[in-house]
Formats: C-alpha cells, sequence, structure tokens
C-alpha cells in the first residue's frame, strides 16, 4: 500500500511510459488509452498537486473516459473497412461480374483489361467478343466461365 501513497507526479509518468511500452510489446489498442490517462493524470498533478486518493481517482475516471474514446475511434476505422472491403484484394472485387473478350483464351489461358489493370485468365478456349464471367480466383488468375 506504500508504493501507491507514494506515487509522485514522475510516478504517473513512469506508468504511463510503461503502459505505452506495453502496448508496443503486445498491441492490443487498450493499454495506450490506460498510459494516456496516466500520463494526463501525471500532467493534471503537475499543475494542480493532490493527494494520491484524488489522483488514483482522476486515473479511474480517464482511463474509463480515454477507453471509451479508443473505443469509438476502433469502430470508426472498423467501419471505413466495411466501406471498401476489397480494398486489398480486387481480384475478389471481380467474382461474379461478366466481361467481354477483347482477345481469345487459347489453350485454357488468357488476357483481359479491366479498367488500368491486365489479368490472367483461365477457362475454356474462347474467341474475341465472347462474353465471360469470372467464377473465382486461383493464385492471382482470373478463372472463367
Amino acid at each position: 500500500m506504500h508504493e501507491i501513497t507514494s506515487i509522485t507526479v514522475w510516478g504517473w509518468f513512469v506508468l504511463a511510459a510503461m503502459l505505452i511500452g506495453l502496448e508496443m510489446l503486445m498491441p492490443g489498442a487498450f493499454m495506450i488509452w490506460l498510459g494516456l490517462a496516466a500520463a494526463a493524470t501525471g500532467l493534471v498533478n503537475l499543475l494542480l498537486p493532490m493527494d494520491w486518493p484524488f489522483a488514483l481517482l482522476l486515473f479511474a475516471i480517464l482511463g474509463v473516459i480515454f477507453a471509451w474514446i479508443g473505443r469509438r475511434i476502433s469502430a470508426r476505422v472498423d467501419a471505413g473497412d466495411k466501406e471498401q472491403p476489397f480494398l486489398n484484394r480486387r481480384a475478389d472485387a471481380l467474382i461474379g461480374q461478366s466481361f467481354t473478350l477483347s482477345e481469345p483464351i487459347v489453350n485454357g489461358e488468357g488476357r483481359i483489361r479491366i479498367g488500368d489493370t491486365v489479368w490472367h485468365l483461365r477457362g475454356p478456349d474462347a474467341n474475341a467478343g465472347t462474353r465471360i464471367k469470372v467464377v473465382r480466383v486461383e493464385g492471382g488468375k482470373l478463372v472463367v466461365e
């Protein structure tokens, strides 16, 4: 109990550094908010010296507030991922879509230009001008029917 009652302004900054460092070692986006609460408690305690029970209460309140803010930020970032679900998987966004071949598919292999990208195709032989449909992606190649 003596350790808690003797925490100083610098103790809050050390606790903040430890919590933020722990977040860097084991990311989980939670300790960072407690670390920021400890740093804010240290700043308030530096400007307005207070006894340890009040500092501990302030830390608890700030911890809850910062964790709530962190959760809101995390939810907003997660919502952004849902707006562009194929951001890093562009080929998956083409599944189910139909296109017209500009070059023939010969011996089961071909190419097609979609937007600004030339995609390699795998599927049954077909002449230029044939409508094809992307059914899946295998190793970076569009499989068509």
